[in-house]
């Protein structure tokens, strides 16, 4: 890989994690004037199924040793789609590094690509940067879609739940891990950029990301058959998030999912959360942003997803095992 003078690169390690930490605070602060929990996003990164440290992630140190950028690239199915991830530390802009970060996660993306099989490229960026935007442009990147992070307040007095007619709802346990990864496959199965992942795949996942609770997971029923599921996540700050919500298709518009949502609100508030979060696709086919509008969400901040066909070639280096 080709970085600026006088930056050195190598694959991240887990104890870089409060060097990124900083990093991903100094670059929201620069995009969006506030810090979010960065922590959990690496950590969540890291928990991907088929990540691997030395093959999946690049940083770039400066002379001093310190984290300049940093870069990283996810695949379940290489051949079905792949996700990349860059950040350059404000103070190094403007010195080619995301340029050089572009070039290695394309580089990277196409190695993973048997010659002649090509597949989609993605990458997200705040609506804020509009040099990432730029650069991404210039470099044939198209708009694919957009994404909201939203979030509201959690006063527990004011979270009432509505049972619709003929559906129950529970809280999840350990057992019930099975059932969830069956609700959520089906779900989600034709929504944009979906891939399914096996259970062992889903718990490696789940198990990786810092507050996932088996107990947090709300469960819908009617009539005693499984209708959908909420996935929530706590953290130490007192803000949770809501990973993953998904109603089956003959159970949508029966109002299931406004119950999912707010007895996760509530379970969440329970246990000291001031505030919950979640990420929504702007172009959802089951209106998802209009449910969140409902109950009192309104939007943090925003996300473009940019997207390139990659290809393989006769000389890639290395193959996804």
């Amino acid at each position: 890989m080709t970085f600026p003078e006088p930056y050195r690169t190598r694959p991240a390690r887990r104890n870089d994690l409060d060097a990124l930490v900083q990093l991903f605070e100094a670059r929201d602060d620069a995009d969006v004037g506030f810090i979010d929990q960065a922590r959990e996003e690496i950590l969540a990164d890291w928990a991907f199924p088929t990540f691997d440290f030395d093959r999946d992630s690049v940083v770039a140190e400066s002379s001093d040793g310190s984290i300049a950028a940093y870069g990283l690239v996810l695949a379940l199915d290489p051949s079905v789609q792949m996700f990349g991830m860059g950040k350059v530390h404000p103070a190094h802009e403007r010195r080619g590094l995301g340029a050089a970060l572009v070039d290695e996660a394309e580089r990277s993306a196409s190695a993973r690509l048997r010659p002649g099989v090509s597949a989609p490229f993605r990458t997200g960026v705040p609506q804020t940067d509009v040099a990432a935007i730029d650069l991404l442009v210039g470099r044939s990147y198209r708009h694919a879609r957009s994404f909201w992070n939203m979030q509201r307040a959690l006063p527990a007095h004011e979270i009432v739940t509505n049972m619709p007619a003929g559906i129950t709802m529970r809280i999840g346990s350990a057992d019930d891990e099975p059932l969830v990864h069956r609700l959520l496959d089906e779900a989600f199965r034709h929504h944009f950029g979906y891939e399914p992942m096996t259970f062992e795949e889903r718990q490696r996942e789940y198990l990786g990301v810092p507050g996932y609770d088996p107990s947090l997971v709300v469960l819908a029923f009617a009539d005693d058959e499984p209708a959908g599921a909420s996935v929530n996540l706590a953290s130490d700050e007192g803000i949770g998030w809501v990973g993953e919500i998904g109603v089956l298709s003959a159970f949508r518009r029966r109002g299931v999912a406004t119950a999912l949502l707010t007895r996760s609100f509530a379970e969440l508030a329970a246990r000291d959360h001031h505030e919950v979060r979640l990420g929504v696709d702007t172009e959802n086919t089951t209106g998802a942003t209009h449910l969140y509008d409902s109950v009192g969400m309104t939007v943090r901040r925003r996300w473009d997803l940019f997207e390139k066909q990659m290809s393989g070639s006769e000389d890639s280096g290395r193959r996804e095992p």
